[in-house]
């Protein structure tokens, strides 16, 4: 290699953990293992964000609160995008000379784009490296955004929205980072701070939204967005950390497919999808109705007055840290068991009150918010803790059920809703929660199978951890292990805390990894 080659390199370096210590030459190529110096090939990298291959990723880049604020309003800025349109659908048909019904399709083809992004973006956090990654979402979101503020038609609005909806996955490729990062005895809390981040862009999306296009134009609010992920891009380029990409072995096909057979490998991933898809059904058909109820009598409320009801959501996303450190003290299944029964006590409320008088509406609101947070971080927490090198595949199965009970959620309620009113919907999301929990009665904390109680109830102490690393396996789980392990217990000691799905596909045999806590 030239001189000038070592100054300037643009090429991507051979991670040092991937060279054969068997290999006669290994020290001389650990010697030339180079540092990645540009993204890219052309954009250069500042020097503290760097990765020398020779250290750890843990050792050079410590996870810190700054790092914890910046993919947090990172997630803000990004999940903004999916919300401004939904109280501006009026504004806009009335710009565009159009009916309602028209331009209704807009926030369903921004969220049916996240959704694909979920399937076919998110899980490549596990297969290239996150800071490009990252850039390249914002920069073609902010650039898109230009296109949203000068929109000619409604087709290129709805058009824009669906590409823009696609590339909005931002917080999904950095709530699975933080973990990757964050002390094992810090990663719920660490999570739950990232999460508060997503919150808030939920809530502040939509109020932004109503409240631009309500005193200037519905345009304004994408100049908005424009200005605001300009300026977000430049502080990820001079914060995140390059990080190294995971070495998974996997095509990107393969990682797709991956995501599919997790939900035959890990029982863990599927009890908390179904209830992630239970509550967030609830969620968006709570809300989607609750915009009807309040319409009506004795309220009466406008656009602009049902829109400042989302305010009431900050309480969630300031609730979602001390969430994060609860968690990181008990067992995670006491966070899901309280969380769902916080937001099942909320909508008996909802259903006895809500369309009678208006402090049942708020303490609906703000109990679900509560009780959707610690759900989520708890939830978040237990899939995050099966496989360190497949957090973001796992986070898009979890998001991709969330999808689906939000889209479902949002039809069934507000079809019930049009047809018999509000005491029939209201059961029917009470009905809901009491389905996610079923689902969490049927299968204990220390469950590794995929129903029963196996290994006792305890979830109000979690035991000291003995791995504190962010590669620390924090959930029970089965792995297959081969003939000679079994006839070399040492080795397999040593192999357990490399194990992942994708090496041990063909392995015959099959025993319990325990986490740490247990």
């Amino acid at each position: 290699m030239t001189q000038s080659a070592n100054m300037d390199s643009t090429l991507v370096p051979t991670p040092i953990e991937n060279l054969d210590p068997a290999n006669a030459n290994f020290e001389q190529q650990a010697q030339h293992v180079t540092i990645r110096k540009r993204d890219f090939g052309f954009l250069p990298i500042p020097r503290s964000r760097r990765h020398d291959p020779h250290k750890t990723v843990t050792e050079e880049f410590g996870f810190t609160w700054k790092m914890n604020l910046v993919f947090a309003f990172a997630s803000t800025v990004s999940v903004m995008n999916l919300y401004y349109i939904q109280p501006m659908l009026v504004a806009i048909a009335d710009d565009f000379s159009v009916s309602h019904t028209r331009i209704s399709s807009i926030p369903t083809l921004v969220q049916g784009g996240y959704g694909v992004g979920i399937i076919l973006i998110s899980p490549l956090g596990d297969l290239v490296r996150r800071r490009q990654l990252v850039l390249i979402l914002i920069t073609l979101t902010t650039i898109l955004s230009i296109g949203l503020a000068l929109a000619p038609t409604v087709a290129a609005l709805e058009a824009i929205s669906f590409i823009v909806g696609i590339l909005t996955v931002t917080p999904q490729i950095c709530i699975p980072w933080t973990a990757d990062l964050a002390p094992a005895n810090k990663r719920a809390t660490s999570m739950s701070i990232t999460l508060s981040g997503l919150i808030f862009g939920l809530v502040l999306g939509r109020v932004l939204g109503g409240i631009i296009s309500n005193f200037a134009s519905w345009r304004d609010t994408y100049w908005l967005a424009v200005g605001l992920q300009g300026c977000m891009t430049l502080i990820l380029y001079f914060t995140l950390p390059d990080t190294p990409d995971k070495n998974i072995g996997l095509s990107y096909f393969g990682v797709l497919w991956s995501m599919v057979k997790y939900f035959t490998m890990y029982p863990t991933l599927v009890q908390a999808c179904l209830v992630s898809m239970f509550s967030s059904a609830v969620f968006a058909g709570f809300w989607t109705s609750l915009t009807f109820v309040l319409n009506n009598s004795p309220y009466h409320y406008n656009s602009f007055e049902i829109g400042l009801f989302g305010l009431l959501g900050i309480i969630g996303a300031l609730l979602a840290p001390q969430w994060g450190r609860l968690v990181d003290r008990v067992h995670p299944y006491l966070g899901q068991i309280t969380g769902i029964s916080i937001n099942l006590v909320s909508m008996i409320v909802a259903l006895v009150g809500a369309n009678k008088n208006i402090s049942a509406v708020c303490i609906s609101i703000i109990g679900y918010d509560m009780g959707q947070q610690l759900t989520q971080v708890s939830s978040s927490y237990r899939i995050a803790g099966l496989d360190p090198k497949a957090r973001a595949r796992l986070n898009g199965c979890s998001l991709l059920a969330v999808f689906v009970g939000q889209t479902s959620g949002t039809a069934i309620l507000t079809h019930i809703y049009n047809s018999h009113g509000w005491t029939p919907t209201g059961g029917t999301a009470v009905a809901f929660i009491g389905a996610a929990l079923i689902v969490l009665f049927i299968r204990g904390p220390h469950e590794i199978g995929w129903i029963g109680w196996s290994g006792g109830g305890q979830i109000l102490k979690k035991e000291k951890l003995t791995d504190l690393s962010p590669e620390a396996i924090t959930e029970k789980i089965k792995i297959k292990i081969t003939k000679q392990e079994k006839v070399n217990p040492q080795e397999q000691s040593a192999s357990n805390s490399e194990v992942t799905p994708e090496q041990n596909d063909s392995i015959p045999a099959t025993t319990e990894k325990g986490a740490a806590q247990v």
